[in-house]
């Protein structure tokens, strides 16, 4: 991609997908690539900051592509958007988050929530939201580099959305304290485009899932919320 060119990149050889796009996000600059090889191999400029992968690419899933760009040093600040088909189950948007994605959508989307919830993403990026609390924090088996906004566990990191280590942060920030889903949802959403409290509920379930054992201390408190205890 040349410098001065597009924000946004969309990955999909779906001729309906790609005119979707096309009219939902033109004052963004998308340019297309019809595959995950394509985009790979061009892939990613600084230009870009977020990417939009077709679930159903000829050479590869989306998922599987945003599991190759958090492998990515070069990637490791670019939003992904995954977009599914009709009916995506939870286990296959769970899947889809657990691999790197920051967002999912079921095609087609409400092409202005959907140009909502990307702007929203590209304002909060994933290197610039709540700032976490100082210094390195060692819980559970995990060493959390504010800094760094990273988390490993036995020298290995864990592939954490922006969102979601903005909650760990949060919660870190918060522990010992009951947090409703509302409160949350301004914190840490920022108050951009209300994704409902059960989004809330499939992130936390997503972080949990990354953590491992370590994600035991994310504790649900019924009818109020969550409360982070070590």
């Amino acid at each position: 991609m040349k410098p001065g060119g597009p924000r946004i990149a969309c990955v999909t050889a779906a001729p309906e997908k790609r005119d979707f796009l096309k009219a939902a996000l033109h004052a963004l600059r998308p340019e297309f690539y019809p595959s995950a090889a394509a985009f790979l191999g061009q892939c990613p400029s600084p230009v870009s900051r977020l990417a939009v992968l077709d679930q159903a690419l000829p050479d590869m899933s989306g998922r599987d592509l945003a599991a190759a760009l958090r492998r990515e040093i070069s990637a490791s600040s670019l939003l992904l958007v995954l977009l599914g088909g009709p009916r995506s189950s939870p286990a296959e948007i769970s899947l889809g988050l657990e691999n790197g994605a920051d967002d999912y959508f079921d095609f087609p989307p409400e092409p202005g929530l959907f140009r909502a919830r990307l702007l929203n993403l590209l304002a909060r990026g994933r290197g610039a939201s709540l700032p976490p609390p100082p210094g390195e924090f060692r819980f559970g088996g995990l060493v959390i580099s504010p800094e760094a906004r990273t988390v490993a566990v036995g020298g290995k990191a864990l592939n954490l959305t922006a969102l979601e280590f903005d909650l760990l942060a949060y919660f870190l920030r918060t522990q010992g304290r009951v947090i409703s889903r509302s409160v949350l949802l301004e914190q840490v959403w920022k108050g951009g485009t209300d994704p409902g409290p059960r989004s809330v509920d499939k992130r936390i379930e997503v972080l949990r899932s990354k953590l491992g054992p370590a994600g035991a201390a994310i504790r649900t408190v019924f009818g109020l919320g969550y409360i982070f205890k070590i």
